[in-house]
């Protein structure tokens, strides 16, 4: 079998699991806005709950930059190789997100949990079930990033399409990388758009489900990941917020922080839009960010 066959079968399979992919976060989300079914009509009926929430419009929000930069992506691809070096660009690629991205997300996420979650009322159920939903994102990240019984599945996705090293014998990257070969990489699924989302969006999730001066600027309630009120803190029944205790300035310094990254992480996000990666690989990126957002609701 030829180069050329392989590379073409290579392009199938990466077709076929993009396409499970997309049908398996699509049908997570239809079933979670679609959960309210009359039996008599056996019509799919979107309860109010559902109806543009403060977490639903963070999940679209995500999804309409990808979209509305595919003009811009194509329009401005002649400074793609220029952006790099501007300095905010550097800053944050190297202190926000490549470097030190999930050390941030992991250091923001239990500060959140344990003081705006955890704390007010020492709720155990909050706890595990935030523990469930930070393993699950870990597990997921290091199977798509870094190893899924050997290579992960970006970088196998990447071989598919015929990703090759200049040493023979070697097909990982970093082998690649460390034995002083080039990685030639036809298809580089974007890693940037699937870490800043998922970590984003699940930040976003604590905001929103237990900060109040953040979720008192939206109308009625503050989202329900869970389906079920044991999650949920009202507006005006929050008793983090209402409870004068010793911890309230460090949370709301937390929070503060917690808010200022994700718009350092957003601007980041933007701009791989626009001027890294093609389109279809942040497509793929983007499918895998939104998955553990869009499935929390199934999480126990």
């Amino acid at each position: 079998m030829t180069l050329v066959h392989v590379t073409r079968v290579g392009f199938v399979f990466m077709r076929v699991f993009v396409f499970w992919l997309v049908v398996l976060i699509f049908r997570c989300a239809f079933l979670g806005i679609c959960s309210n079914i009359l039996t008599t009509t056996h019509n799919c009926k979107m309860s109010t709950r559902y109806k543009l929430t403060p977490y639903n419009i963070s999940l679209l929000i995500y999804p309409t930059v990808y979209i509305g930069s595919i003009p811009l992506t194509l329009l401005l691809k002649q400074y793609n190789k220029y952006i790099g070096q501007v300095f905010l660009v550097r800053f944050l690629e190297q202190y926000l997100v490549s470097n030190n991205g999930y050390l941030w997300f992991t250091t923001l996420y239990w500060l959140l949990v344990a003081f705006s979650a955890y704390l007010p009322d020492t709720n155990k159920d909050i706890l595990i079930f935030y523990t469930k939903i930070y393993l699950i994102n870990t597990i997921w990240i290091v199977i798509l990033l870094e190893w899924f019984f050997g290579s992960p599945i970006f970088e196998r996705i990447s071989v598919i399409a015929g990703a090759t090293c200049s040493i023979r014998g070697i097909y990982r990257e970093y082998a690649c990388e460390r034995s002083g070969g080039v990685w030639t990489d036809p298809f580089d699924s974007s890693s940037h758009y699937t870490y800043l989302i998922s970590s984003s969006l699940l930040i976003w999730s604590l905001l929103l489900n237990h900060v109040t001066w953040i979720s008192g600027y939206f109308p009625n309630h503050v989202i329900d990941l869970e389906n079920s009120n044991r999650y949920t803190v009202p507006y005006s029944n929050t008793t983090g917020d209402t409870k004068m205790d010793s911890n309230r300035t460090l949370r709301t310094i937390i929070e503060v922080i917690a808010v200022l990254i994700l718009v350092m992480w957003f601007i980041s996000f933007t701009i791989t839009s626009v001027f890294f990666h093609t389109i279809p690989e942040k497509f793929v990126g983007l499918l895998c960010g939104l998955f553990v957002p869009i499935v929390l609701k199934y999480i126990k």
